[in-house]
């Protein structure tokens, strides 16, 4: 047995003598001797590059042993601390909150920060990087005893561009975060993050937390009069209209809010610097409300009256206005709008295919044509609901009831009869409903088809007697001069003569050859002869 014990301690190392289970001493770095007759001693070696100082009584020794105060480092953080423990000023790892850590002082440049996190939850930009350049934000990474359960120290937040986080601390809003990284100490609570979309504006998905922490400074929430229309502008552009008597939650990270309000109890009317934003961004439609939740209706009547024609607005089934030509905007929100527009242009209207019985029963097909215009379009609203229908309805009426009176044959001869008549009939009942009845006229009749050749030949048999009777009157004067000139040759024979000659031309144009006997005086005396010959015979 030998009773004479050496201990060569090496730089990086630290032995701890016990003597019968007491402790005696630190042996630092070197030789050391001693004797041991009864075998008493023990000698524990510990590696400061460990940095950590562990033995089962390591509490007991530390506090009883000023020896060993000398070489241990003692830390105790408190249930709300964390601790960052630095090495020669490098991040070495993370301490979890309310743990006792003994640390080697000859290992180096040792440091522990303590950090508070009752109230203050973010891992500050710097420890962060920190963090996450070591690799330290793991469970296993987290210096802690077995009392500690393992996890990660860092809840790490990445809020992405035009996004905004909430970040609740054991069911509590502790946070509204902007886009950035951020870091949040999760040790003993219940860390939560909810992110949202700026760029819809609308924070109504977010309406029940606002309401539940009315002091959020990310949301602004502005409510409308039952009169009101909202304008939406968002960095001076329009994006939507808000319907009257709505609440409006809006992130404030969308950009400069601007909720312009508009008074619609008395002034119906859009003006048209904004009815024109309102088309070119393409909002008026239910589809487009800002929110539409309760409202189901286009915001704006878009009106367009021609030139020559006139609008008349009704609100509520009642006339509001008359309208001239052009174009309007007219909020119809908490109201039913209506506009009725007239051409106050002559207008033509064409009663076709009439069939109609005349007083002696010969069913006629009839076309009229009539011209009109509206003089009083208040007037005529309120009195028909379609004017062309009731003047149509009114010239068709009067039609059959002027051709019911009369025969075919007085129609025939006088039809002037029925546009005068009708427009008579119609006229006064256009008036009425003011409307102007200007002119009517009767395009044709048709006749069934045994009628038209019944009435074909009748036509055709007085043109027959009359032309017969001028025949016979023609052929009556015809004779009649000839017996005058007859008269006057047998009293002339010059004139008699000359008549045989002009017959004698006649007759030389239609042969071609004449062979005469006796000379020129046969072919002048007995070719042609109108006198008496022997024997008392005429030629």
């Amino acid at each position: 047995m030998k009773f004479k014990k050496q201990q060569i301690v090496a730089e990086t190392k630290r032995v701890l003598v016990y003597k019968n289970k007491q402790f005696k001493g630190v042996l630092t770095s070197g030789k050391h001797t001693f004797w041991d007759f009864k075998n008493e001693l023990e000698f524990v070696t510990h590696s400061i590059d460990t940095l950590f100082f562990v033995a089962p009584d390591a509490e007991r020794l530390y506090h009883s042993n000023p020896e060993v105060q000398e070489h241990i480092r003692h830390y105790k953080l408190n249930d709300q601390e964390i601790g960052l423990l630095y090495f020669n000023d490098a991040l070495k790892g993370v301490v979890a909150p309310g743990e006792n850590l003994y640390l080697w002082q000859d290992a180096g440049d040792i440091h522990l920060e303590r950090v508070d996190i009752r109230n203050d939850f973010y891992v500050d930009d710097k420890t962060l990087k920190q963090i996450e350049k070591a690799g330290l934000n793991l469970a296993s990474k987290l210096i802690r005893t077995a009392k500690t359960t393992a996890c990660k120290p860092v809840y790490q937040i990445q809020i992405e561009r035009d996004h905004i986080g909430l970040l609740f601390v054991d069911n509590k809003l502790v946070k509204e975060l902007p886009a950035g990284k951020y870091g949040v100490w999760q040790f003993g609570r219940e860390v939560e993050l909810k992110t949202f979309d700026c760029k819809k504006v609308s924070a109504e998905d977010a309406k029940d937390i606002y309401q539940k922490n009315s002091a959020m400074h990310s949301i602004t929430h502005q409510k409308l009069g039952a009169e009101e229309v909202g304008l939406m502008y968002v960095n001076e552009v329009l994006k939507g209209i808000v319907p009257p008597g709505e609440q409006v939650y809006l992130w404030k990270e969308a950009g400069h809010i601007h909720l312009e309000r508009v008074d619609i109890s008395e002034d119906l009317y859009v003006k048209q610097s904004t009815f024109t934003q309102v088309n070119n961004a393409g909002l008026n439609s239910t589809a487009t409300l800002f929110k539409p939740t309760g409202t189901q209706c286009q915001p704006i009547i878009d009106v367009s009256i021609d030139s020559e024609h006139i609008g008349l607005l009704y609100v509520n089934n009642q006339l509001q206005q008359q309208l001239a030509p052009g174009r309007y905007g007219i909020w119809q929100f908490n109201r039913d709008i209506e506009v009725k527009v007239f051409d106050l242009r002559t207008q033509m209207i064409e009663v076709c295919g009439q069939e109609i019985l005349s007083k002696d029963r010969v069913s006629l097909r009839i076309n009229l044509s009539a011209s009109f215009r509206i003089l009083n379009a208040a007037q005529a609203a309120s009195s028909v609901e379609d004017v062309n229908s009731y003047a149509y309805n009114a010239l068709q009426l009067a039609l059959r009831e002027a051709v019911g009176t009369q025969n075919l044959d007085d129609l025939l001869l006088d039809k002037l009869y029925i546009n005068e008549t009708v427009k008579e009939l119609v006229s006064e009942q256009l008036a009425e409903i003011g409307v102007q009845l200007i002119s009517v006229g009767m395009k044709d009749i048709i006749l069934p088809g045994e009628m038209r050749a019944i009435l074909n030949q009748v036509v055709e048999a007085q043109k027959a007697a009359e032309a017969n009777v001028i025949k016979r009157r023609e052929e009556t004067a015809a004779t009649r001069s000839l017996h005058n000139t007859a008269k006057v040759m047998e009293n002339n024979p010059t004139l008699m003569r000359l008549k045989e000659l002009e017959a004698l031309e006649k007759v030389a144009d239609k042969i071609e050859s004449l062979t005469v006997y006796g000379g020129l005086e046969g072919l002048m005396n007995n070719v042609v002869n109108l006198g008496q010959k022997q024997g008392g015979q005429h030629v």
